[in-house]
């Protein structure tokens, strides 16, 4: 048989909010599948919001999930219709409880503060998160349910033009360049030229 990623090629996606684990008709989806021949669906599973009971206390669950585990069944729907499963992630940011036990985490601005979006913060791609808590998270999903993948909606962090000043990008910067991180987002200077370059090569590791 052809490996998922060369027969899929009919795609579905969810997009489930927190109060779905309490009320979405998961028979309509089945036929929703079904009316569309769709070949694989993408879940939504975890980072911001988990839909499955994790053991991590700081995965933050969806707020109806209780001890439901929601993606469990949607993604066991999904196989008894035959379907390709990718499991979607969203990890940039984390709810407060994780500032509080985590605040080297944070994404920092210039003055020190954390950089938030709404209710959330952002976590920097030179973390412990990054490279130790979300690692964990993805395995815990394997384990437990064995997607064929997993996609994520913002993986990367913050964007070229929002420079974090937290320590570890202070340090890390650093020593790839030699120079303290450039003190705005402008083309012309060169230090931020080599911080672009510097990130590019963090994603792609």
């Amino acid at each position: 048989m052809q490996p998922w990623y060369e027969r899929t090629r009919r795609w579905a996606q969810t997009n489930f909010t927190e109060d779905d684990p309490a009320g979405a008709d998961l028979s309509f989806w089945r036929e929703q599948w079904r009316r569309n021949r769709a070949q694989g669906v993408i879940i939504n599973c975890g980072g911001i919001v988990a839909y499955y009971p994790s053991k991590y206390p700081l995965h933050y669950r969806a707020e109806t999930l209780g001890e439901r585990d929601f993606f469990g069944e949607v993604n066991a729907l999904a196989r008894a219709e035959g379907m390709t499963v990718i499991a979607r992630m969203d990890v940039n940011r984390v709810a407060e409880d994780v500032t509080k036990a985590h605040p080297e985490w944070l994404c920092r601005d210039r003055t020190d503060a954390p950089i938030r979006s709404n209710e959330r913060y952002y976590v920097c791609v030179n973390s412990g998160y990054y490279h130790t808590f979300v690692p964990d998270i993805l395995r815990e999903i394997i384990e437990l349910y064995h997607p064929d993948g997993f996609a994520d909606n913002n993986w990367k962090g913050l964007d070229r033009r929002t420079i974090c000043y937290c320590e570890n990008c202070r340090n890390g910067f650093v020593a790839y360049s030699g120079k303290a991180l450039p003190e705005v987002a402008n083309w012309s200077d060169a230090s931020y030229g080599d911080w672009v370059r510097w990130n590019y090569r963090i994603r792609l590791e």
